[in-house]
């Protein structure tokens, strides 16, 4: 069954970003490459694949018995795609991102397809029976923008989705190993989101043939807080995704909440290198590696996905500690 998840999701993806990349190009629906000295390009909301090959994956899920969290799961991220694909042809201003960014936690909570008992790390499952339905439109809301925040690099956002969704994926199979019922929710949605997020990546990394748009990011973005809060698996996404909440609040804190197109970038070019630049501007992850010397796109990329690496590891250390506690 997991094989089936992964490999309809990653099939989709694939195929449809090769189609979509080429439809919007000759539609000339196009972005240009910002991060290279010579003019480049690309194809813009091939990120639209993603949303298709989650419902996909998600309809294989719902007739193998789980069919409330399946039909929960994908209307989160048909919501989430809508949202993203209104914005990148009508830019959306921030605060109605931040506000339509919640809306997809809404089919959780109509059709109650989460358990209000989420594992706090080295201490054990909390109950948080009225506070966590007003915590899961905050949880959604920053899982959406923060990952559309992170797209500013050619294969840097879905990078960071893949780690995190297959942490969880791992995350699950511990939780099924401990007794975990949803454990089994965890790692079928976690490989749903892995397949998808790979499939676009091959179109997306460096030199990018396509860019996901907000489409993309904000279906990933959705995908990832429903499966967390379905298969219980919140505490390891938020500890394997703290390289994309940093980079969300390094952004607020130095520019307030504004839209990203209006503000001034962060980085500038010197030749085919990336460094910060010398005023006042958006703070990011980016700016804080290469403060100290200018990389390339694929070593900046590296850098952050190495970042993400590191706490999806401790995630699943994390995870694993606890477990061990509450045995």
């Amino acid at each position: 069954m997991e094989l089936y998840v992964l490999a309809i999701s990653f099939a989709f993806a694939l195929v449809l970003s090769a189609l979509l990349s080429e439809l919007f190009r000759r539609l000339g629906h196009t972005g240009l490459d910002v991060h290279k000295p010579c003019k480049v390009e690309v194809a813009e909301s091939v990120g639209l694949s993603i949303p298709f090959s989650l419902l996909a994956s998600s309809s294989l899920i719902y007739l193998a018995g789980m069919e409330l969290e399946a039909l929960a799961f994908a209307s989160s991220v048909l919501i989430a795609a809508l949202v993203g694909l209104v914005d990148d042809f009508m830019v959306l201003k921030a605060w109605q991102k931040i506000a339509l960014g919640a809306i997809p936690s809404v089919p959780l909570l109509v059709l109650g397809t989460y358990e209000p008992s989420p594992l706090v790390p080295l201490d054990g499952f909390a109950r948080l029976t009225i506070v966590y339905p007003l915590l899961l439109p905050l949880a959604f809301t920053v899982a959406t923008n923060g990952l559309n925040m992170f797209d500013t690099h050619n294969g840097s956002m879905l990078s960071a989705a893949l780690l995190v969704s297959l942490t969880m994926v791992f995350s699950g199979y511990m939780y099924l190993s401990a007794g975990v019922e949803e454990g089994r929710l965890a790692v079928l949605l976690s490989l749903a989101i892995a397949g998808a997020a790979a499939g676009m990546l091959i179109f997306n990394l460096y030199p990018a043939r396509a860019f996901n748009g907000d489409v993309g990011s904000f279906s990933l973005g959705a995908a990832i807080a429903a499966a967390a809060a379905i298969g219980r698996t919140e505490a390891v996404a938020i500890i394997a995704a703290l390289p994309v909440m940093l980079n969300g609040m390094l952004k607020i804190t130095s520019v307030g909440f504004k839209e990203r197109r209006t503000f001034e970038k962060p980085v500038e070019l010197e030749g085919w290198f990336i460094k910060p630049k010398g005023s006042q501007g958006a703070l990011s992850l980016p700016v804080l590696i290469t403060s100290r010397l200018p990389l390339s796109e694929p070593e900046l990329v590296a850098a952050t996905t190495a970042l993400t690496w590191i706490t999806s590891l401790l995630a699943l250390l994390t995870l694993y500690v606890t477990l061990l506690r509450i045995a």
